[in-house]
């Protein structure tokens, strides 16, 4: 039996887009979900950046709002990413959830004992370059994948908002 989440309760609904601030006013219309937060994850932002095990030059815009249960929206910029095949395959909309763990290297060993490797990773991106994260392939088992995260003590100051 798996049990990297049994327990746990997701803190983060994502969604995959091709135009941020498109999207962002889309659910502000229907759920008023703002403010938001805005990101850039890039190799100034994410250290360890992987993609299928590899290292990988990925980068994305995304935003956070201080919901509970958070959303996020990510818009790719450069890939390859899980992003980009996700909009190419599915179409921008759901793309994971995440779930707070104490250790992404032990939830990953769970995972990919269970079938569910990692398909994209990274790490350092916190104020004080802590937290980790990683997504599983769980997408033709559940339609969407999931993301561990180890949060960060504080995230850094924001590079916009929206």
């Amino acid at each position: 039996m798996l049990t990297a989440f049994a327990g746990l309760v997701p803190f983060q609904f994502a969604l995959a887009v091709r135009d941020l601030e498109r999207a962002v006013r889309d659910l502000d219309a229907v759920l008023g979900a703002g403010p938001w937060r805005g990101y850039v994850f890039d190799a100034d932002a994410v250290q360890g950046r992987e993609y299928h095990g590899q290292p990988a030059d990925w980068s994305c815009r995304l935003v956070l709002n201080d919901r509970r249960p958070q959303f996020e929206l990510i818009e790719p910029l450069t890939g390859p990413n899980i992003y980009i095949d996700w909009l190419e395959s599915r179409g921008e909309g759901m793309h994971h959830v995440a779930y707070a763990v104490p250790s992404v290297e032990e939830t990953t060993t769970q995972m990919a004992a269970a079938g569910h490797p990692v398909v994209q990773s990274g790490h350092s991106f916190g104020a004080q370059h802590d937290g980790a994260f990683a997504y599983y392939d769980t997408a033709q088992a559940l339609g969407f994948l999931i993301e561990a995260v180890e949060p960060p003590g504080r995230m850094p100051e924001p590079a916009f908002r929206l």
